[in-house]
């Protein structure tokens, strides 16, 4: 196994919370991260990231297909490997990230993921999208009860 490259672009990883990512696809990812070679090149399988993680094959490949459709792992490599995006990979060093990015030959594809400062609401959030306020009466302190309810023991 070669070495890890110890350089990573600090401003994405601010934003990456914004993918909101299941709890697996972020261990895949950890994994992925963790085995890549400089550039972002991971040589895998999914059956050795299932193992690792102690999950089925089943759920490791749904996470992947959500760090897919993120943008956050390229399209289909060969069989075995995975390309993480050049924004989040690691390399060497800066200077070996600046020339690997303004490379003509690397493909740069969109993240599918907010990158502001604000992460949006969790998507397993059930009052996202809804009327819900949480605050229905902009911050007013709730009336008091007119009379305390008279306490009784049971018995």
């Amino acid at each position: 196994m070669s070495t890890v490259p110890g350089f990573h672009n600090p401003e994405i990883f601010e934003v990456l919370p914004n993918a909101c990512l299941s709890p697996t696809a972020r261990d895949v990812f950890d994994v992925l991260t963790a085995r890549q070679e400089p550039g972002g090149l991971v040589r895998i399988r999914q059956q050795d990231i299932a193992k690792r993680l102690g999950l089925s094959q089943s759920v490791v490949s749904r996470a992947i297909g959500q760090l897919r459709d993120k943008g956050i792992i390229g399209p289909r490599q060969r069989q075995g490997t995975v390309l993480i995006h050049p924004l989040l990979a690691g390399y060497e060093s800066l200077a070996h990230m600046v020339n690997h990015l303004q490379d003509p030959t690397t493909f740069v594809w969109p993240l599918h993921f907010p990158t502001g400062d604000i992460r949006p609401p969790r998507s397993r959030d059930a009052r996202t999208d809804t009327d819900f306020d949480p605050d229905p009466d902009g911050g007013e302190n709730a009336p008091a009860p007119e009379a305390r309810p008279t306490l009784r023991l049971a018995g």
